[in-house]
Formats: structure tokens, sequence, C-alpha cells
């Protein structure tokens, strides 16, 4: 008999396009709960025994979890369940769950996020004060984990998603011998495939589904962002969009039957990756990754060849590619990469974005029982990864053990650092931010020394180096590097 314990009885998502409508995040994830318990079934609030809740960006609460269980009337009891903030956070928090669920601790579980940003932004933008409680200043979702990059890093310039991920994209086009337009095509192409699933994805905040040539085309209304990505490759996180599921036990499942509009959990897998980008020895690959969906497809009894559909986390094209990577997969291969259309057209609701596609995946086993559907998210500075796999409740394969796991053991060595270098250097990568109207500002590079240890450097004059670096593949190209006493950042220059 298969092990697998833990199910999704129940859904819920929504995107919120009237603003004069739109309430504070936590007030949206109540909804999100009560629609979702509804979606299963479940009329009785006293039967929820867990509650787990995405911290949001746009609202701070001096405890979210507290202010949601008074909000639903949830018994006093109720086990509350936390990870540190992330794009992986509905997966840790549902194989959290699991883990419970298996020791017998909790029998139904309740997950939610949600994030206002496009309200509050428009509200900052005229001056509106919005009828929300007040924010607690200084509360801290993180609660002790550590910052997205090191201070050397910080430093210059890679701080955020939209500046390490282009570092990413260029690094696989040097590891896979492609053209710099041949990898924008690749990303483009992605991209598109994508924008076709959210075109029919009633929830997906972008609904035009663009071709790769007008993703890939700069254009005022498509500007550069950061080198190779247009402001169509991004994520978008201007968006108000909630969700919520509902987690259950087998025993639960059947005594209330919900068998049959139920997703089983066939496997999860967490994993970390070095925790700092520049001490990673090749970004052009993700041991972290390749981890967590080995472990995910072994414990679910399943191959890749096996899955039907994917939802491959999309904050940018690259961490598509990494995922079709980990699963020995061409960017051709026809199966959907995604199941709402991802970030960049579905919506990127922060850290809650793998909620919508929970749902979008038990939406899907509920139209093909059969369905086998591979979940993964990335975290922080493509640090942390997860991964889950779902089925239909009645289509359990008999190799399904059902094991969920927080964090798999790593066992990546960091490579050495020199925060001030003198001499010869190698690009390992690079990109190039962009200004509103399309003038490089700033290029970040990392850098391999002649000795084998890393650094990271900017260069002078951005408009010159622009020209520089992409009038050949400048990625293996040798240059010299030094280290400025009075900014305290390092410069690269070619030979």
């Amino acid at each position: 008999m298969s092990g697998v314990k833990t199910f999704i009885a129940g859904g819920a998502q929504r995107s919120h396009r009237d603003t004069s409508k739109v309430d504070h995040p936590a007030m949206m994830m109540v909804r999100a709960v009560r629609e979702a318990l509804a979606d299963a079934g479940i009329k009785d609030i006293s039967l929820v025994d867990g509650l787990a809740c995405v911290e949001p960006f746009s609202w701070t609460y001096k405890d979210l979890g507290l202010y949601i269980a008074e909000e639903l009337g949830l018994n006093r009891s109720v086990e509350h369940v936390w990870v540190p903030a992330g794009g992986t956070s509905p997966q840790d928090l549902l194989h959290k769950i699991g883990t419970k669920i298996d020791a017998g601790e909790i029998d139904c579980a309740v997950i939610c996020g949600a994030e206002s940003m496009r309200t509050r932004r428009r509200a900052a933008k005229t001056d509106h004060s919005l009828d929300w409680p007040d924010q607690t200043h200084g509360a801290d979702p993180m609660r002790g984990q550590r910052p997205f990059s090191s201070e050397l890093e910080r430093i210059h310039g890679l701080a955020r998603p939209i500046q390490l991920f282009p570092l990413i994209e260029n690094a696989l086009r040097s590891a896979y011998g492609r053209s710099q337009g041949e990898q924008i095509q690749v990303a483009s192409n992605l991209l598109a495939k994508n924008a076709q699933i959210a075109k029919d994805n009633p929830h997906a905040w972008f609904r035009d589904a663009p071709s790769a040539e007008d993703i890939a085309k700069v254009t005022p209304q498509n500007r550069m962002i950061v080198y190779p990505y247009t402001k169509r490759m991004n994520a978008i996180m201007d968006v108000d969009q909630s969700a919520a599921v509902v987690v259950v036990s087998r025993g639960f499942m059947g005594q209330h039957g919900l068998a049959e509009r139920s997703a089983a959990v066939l496997g999860g897998a967490g994993a970390e990756e070095v925790w700092n980008p520049i001490e990673r020895a090749n970004l052009a690959s993700c041991p972290a990754m390749d981890l967590a969906i080995h472990k995910v497809l072994e414990r679910a009894g399943l191959s890749s060849d096996q899955l039907d559909a994917m939802d491959l986390y999309s904050c940018f094209p690259s961490a598509i590619q990494l995922g079709l990577q980990a699963l020995h997969m061409g960017v051709d291969d026809p199966r959907p990469f995604s199941l709402t259309g991802g970030l960049a057209f579905a919506g990127g609701p922060g850290n809650a974005y793998v909620l919508h596609s929970l749902v979008a995946g038990l939406d899907k086993v509920r139209e093909q029982s059969d369905a086998r559907l591979l979940v993964t998210g990335i975290g922080m500075a493509n640090t942390k990864h997860s991964a889950t796999v779902l089925t239909g409740a009645n289509h359990i394969p008999p190799e399904a053990t059902g094991i969920l796991r927080y964090r798999e053991e790593m066992e990546e060595q960091s490579v050495k650092i020199n925060h001030t270098p003198s001499g010869w250097a190698h690009i390992h990568t690079y990109t190039i931010e962009y200004d509103r109207e399309g003038r490089p500002t700033h290029i970040i590079l990392l850098l391999d020394l002649e000795d084998g240890v890393r650094t990271i450097a900017n260069m002078r004059a951005p408009d010159a180096a622009e020209t520089a670096l992409l009038s050949e593949d400048p990625i293996g190209r040798r240059g010299h590097v030094e280290h400025d006493g009075d900014t305290n950042r390092n410069f690269f220059s070619f030979e």
C-alpha cells in the first residue's frame, strides 16, 4: 500500500482588479481560506487544527497568524506553522504540515497568502490613505534568515533577483554554446509558451499572450531592464492576488468523503544552495534544485518522462531553464511548463505565487484525475528550492512513498572569495543594468582570478563597457581587476 498520507482537498485563488475594493493582505487571506474550505466542502471551522500564512511584502503585522486565526474564529489550540520568507514558502509549509500529518499532530490545515502591492503603490503615488490597520514597523518576516546576498555583493549592486537571474541567464548561454541572440530567443520562447497558458487562465493578471518576438523586442513599452531581460521577461509583482489551500490527512479525507476531488501529495523535497551567489562554483548549474527534483521524483515513484505537466518556478526565464536542466528535459519539450502562466503573466504575488500553482494543480487533477504534476519553487537568490508532485487521490502510483522533507542535506562547498583583488581575471558571467531611457547605468561581473579564487566587480564608463561586453562573447575573456579603496568597490577592464 502507498505511504501517501497528505492531500490537498480544497483551494481558492483570486485576482482583485478593482483597487477601490481591495483589502489589506490579511483580510484577503481570510476570504481565501473561507473560499478554500467551501471548495473542499468543509463547513465546520472547528475542524481546522493547523494554520500557515505566507508573509506578505505589501503590509506588515505584529502577529499575522494570530490575526487571521481570530478573524476566522479558529480554536485557540490551532497549531501555527511558520517558515522564513521566500518563494518556496508555500511548499515549505505544505511539506512541514505533511510531516505533522504523518506524526498524527494535524488533520486539517489551511495555507494562505496574499499581496496588495498594486493597491499600496497606487495609493502611495496619489497620497491616498488606505483604511487598513496600522502597520507594525520593524516586523521582520525573515526572523533571522540571512540576507539575500553578502555585503560584498550588495556593494557591487547584486542585491535583488532582477540582478541575479540575468547573471544566471548569461552563464547558461555560455554553457550551452549559444550566441546572445540565440539565448534571447530561448528565453522569449519559454515565456511565450507560458503566456499561452495564462491566456486561458481566468485568474491570470496578463492574458494578452504576447508572441516570443514581442517579448524579446526592445520598445519604449518593453524596455531593456537588465540584460538580457526586457520588461516582459520579468515577474510582475504589482498585483493584488490571494490564494489558499486546504491540506488534510488520509483519515480526514476518508471520513469526510473528499477523495473524489482531492489531490494526493506523492512526495516533497526542499534544498538550499551555497547561500551567497558569488560563492557558487558555477552559476549555470543548480545542485540544490537538481537534488530537490531528483528526491521528489524518487519519492513519487515516477520519472520525469511520466510527468504530464509542470509548474516550473518562472520568476525569470533562467529559472525555467534550470528546472528543465534538472529534469533532463529540452527547452522544446511539448509538455506545459506552467499550470498558471507563470510569474510574468499569471502574476507574481510575492512569496505566495506557488499557492496559485497548487490551486491550479488541484483544478488540473479534478479535470484529469490521473494527471501527474510537478510544482517547483525558488526563494531568495536562487538559494532555496522546493519540489512537490501531485496526482488525483484515487490514482496514486504504488511506488509513491508520500515522504515530505523540508530540507535535504547538501554537500556543496563554497568557492574562496577575494574581497580586494588586484590582477588578471576571467569573466565567469555578467549583466548590464539600464535606466528608463535605455541607457546602460551599471555593470556587474563575477570574475575568476588566475589562482581560481572568485571576486565581483563593476566597470567604469557603462556606455563603453556595454559595447565591449556585447560586441563579442565576454564570458571567459581576460582582463584586469583592481580594488578602489575610495569606493570600496572592485573595477574590471579588458586587456
